[in-house]
């Protein structure tokens, strides 16, 4: 058998192998026993590899329906660290009021004053209900007159009124009695005439010569609706009837009728007003002249229609008259309104046509000039037209004021002048005329609530009279103030100024057996303008008794708001009040 031959460098590399190996494995033995001990292994070396550890990444398939994952909500505790901190506060009035404040039944007020003026007033109600009320008012004021260089100027005034008013589920219902007797003198006269020289030569003046009374007595009726839903028609109707007369035996019945209708349909609002006025007259005449009839009826309806936003009003509407004094009229006037809020109100700017046909009767007539002749003619005004336009608002809750001008039309406008009814003084007479007014006026508000109040109002007329020459005993202006100071409820103070310009009257002289107003030599007056200042201090000792003191004309000038009827000069009346 043949040996092997091998290299050098192969036999070499097997010996490097082979000492390594030995080496190692002495070395592994050496570190578990004596490091310095020496082992030699013997034998052959077969190295392997180990397994390995593989992770298997193979694909897998997902399901599109992705499984919920729970939702977890967690509160984190957390305190806020708020440090204490001590203001001081200021001391307060607490006042408690009951929920409904105590009503007295009763109030009487009784006082006296200058020129041997005696006063006296009566009311008493029945406080609060919820089914009914009822009530009572009575007065009586009279005086001596004291006025100087004329004739008897005494007067008295009294009335009685009683009222009471039921409530139902959907209406109130009530009415009102009334009676009022009121007396005055013709103390008027011209300044050639002397009443004192007739009673010295024993000529006695007729009983109607000198004094004057006004008795009416008037009833009134209502009933109202009281509905909760606007889309009702609403309506409100009322009757009042008078009886009046004079000394002089003239007679007026007046029955009065309205009702007032009304419904809403979202911001558009539908109504009008039905009239209904009968009037019978019967003048009596002085001395054995006899006596006259004015007898009319006066029917009216006035249907309009209102569209209300939250910036604006807009109404139309139309009036229809049929009067049928003497000879029947037809009347038409034509009616609107429209106004416009600007900045919520504070500026609000209105302009607006109106007219109508009033009625004049013996009552109002006298009730406006109480020194008419006993039977003065009646004849109906009609405001052609009443053209107007004007700014009013507020510039804070206390302060408001409201700016306008007119332009106006009235045929058959009565106008006062004087009938000489010498030697027993003067009458006054009514005249119609067709008058052309321009009124600019202003008026001005400041209220605070609980204390202070004050208005002011200045009117500037301008006349345009058709028959006659100047518009008889009308003011070319007129300015009126008032204040209310009330002191914590125990002091009040109260205050009026009235100033109005010079004025023009007519005297007609008197023909024995004329009646009327003709235009027989009739002479112009001059009246100054005057100034009338009122001062009233209420001092309330309790809630149920006061004191008080009121003062007139305290200007004490001897002015005339009709010619030749002087006012009495600085009245001064004091006294007291109780409530029970």
């Amino acid at each position: 058998m043949n040996a092997m031959k091998m290299s050098p460098c192969h036999t070499s590399g097997k010996l490097i192998a082979l000492s390594l190996s030995i080496l190692l494995g002495m070395a592994a033995v050496a570190q578990e026993t004596d490091p310095k001990a020496n082992y030699v292994i013997q034998g052959i070396w077969n190295p392997t590899l180990a397994d390995a550890q593989k992770i298997d990444l193979r694909p897998q398939a997902i399901d599109t329906i992705l499984p919920e994952i729970p939702v977890r909500y967690d509160v984190l505790p957390a305190k806020a660290e708020t440090p204490a901190k001590v203001d001081s506060i200021a001391a307060a009035k607490l006042t408690v009021l009951s929920p409904q404040q105590k009503l007295y039944k009763g109030y009487v007020k009784a006082g006296f004053g200058l020129y041997t003026t005696p006063l006296g007033e009566l009311y008493y109600d029945q406080a609060r209900s919820r089914e009914n009320g009822f009530g009572l008012h009575v007065k009586h004021m009279s005086s001596n007159g004291g006025l100087d260089d004329v004739g008897p100027s005494d007067y008295s005034i009294n009335s009685i009124h009683g009222f009471y008013k039921h409530f139902l589920p959907n209406h109130e219902v009530g009415g009102r009695i009334m009676y009022d007797r009121r007396r005055v003198n013709y103390y008027g006269y011209a300044s050639n005439d002397s009443i004192d020289d007739v009673i010295d030569n024993a000529v006695a003046p007729p009983d109607d010569a000198l004094k004057q009374f006004y008795n009416d007595i008037g009833f009134q009726g209502r009933i109202r609706s009281l509905f909760a839903d606007s889309t009702k028609i609403a309506h409100d109707v009322g009757i009042e009837v008078h009886s009046y007369s004079n000394y002089s035996e003239s007679r007026e019945t007046n029955m009065r009728v309205t009702a007032d209708l009304g419904m809403q349909d979202g911001r558009e609002i539908y109504g009008g007003t039905i009239l209904i006025d009968n009037n019978a007259y019967r003048g009596m005449l002085d001395g054995d002249l006899g006596d006259f009839r004015q007898n009319g009826t006066l029917l009216g309806l006035m249907p309009h229609v209102s569209l209300r936003d939250k910036d604006y009003l807009i109404k139309v509407g139309v009036g229809m008259y049929l009067d049928a004094l003497g000879e029947s009229t037809f009347h038409f006037f034509p009616q609107a309104y429209l106004s416009y809020s600007l900045f919520g109100n504070i500026l609000v700017p209105y302009a607006g046509i109106d007219g109508a046909r009033q009625r004049n009767s013996f009552r109002s007539l006298t009730t406006e000039n109480p020194f008419l002749t006993g039977a003065p003619s009646l004849s109906n005004t009609s405001k052609l037209y009443d053209i107007y336009g004007g700014m009013r608002g507020s510039f804070s809750n206390n302060l408001g004021f409201d700016l306008r001008v007119s332009k106006s039309r009235l045929k058959d406008m009565p106008l006062f002048v004087n009938v000489g009814r010498s030697p027993f003084g003067d009458r006054m007479g009514v005249i119609y005329d067709k008058v052309d007014i321009l009124d600019l006026s202003g008026e001005l508000t400041y209220s605070l609530p609980g204390s202070l109040r004050l208005n002011g109002r200045v009117d500037v007329y301008t006349y345009d009279v058709r028959v006659q020459d100047e518009p008889w005993n009308l003011p070319p202006y007129k300015v009126a103030l008032g204040a209310t100071y009330d002191l914590r409820q125990k002091l009040i103070l109260k205050t009026e100024f009235l100033f109005m310009g010079p004025r023009k009257g007519l005297r007609y002289p008197y023909t024995e057996g004329q009646q009327n107003v003709d235009a027989v030599a009739p002479t112009t007056h001059d009246l100054d303008g005057f100034l009338d200042l009122y001062v009233g201090v209420e001092y309330r000792y309790t809630k149920r008794l006061s004191l008080f003191v009121d003062m007139s004309n305290l200007s004490a000038s001897k002015y005339e708001r009709w010619y030749q009827y002087p006012v009495q000069r600085g009245l001064f009346i004091g006294g007291a009040t109780y409530a029970f």
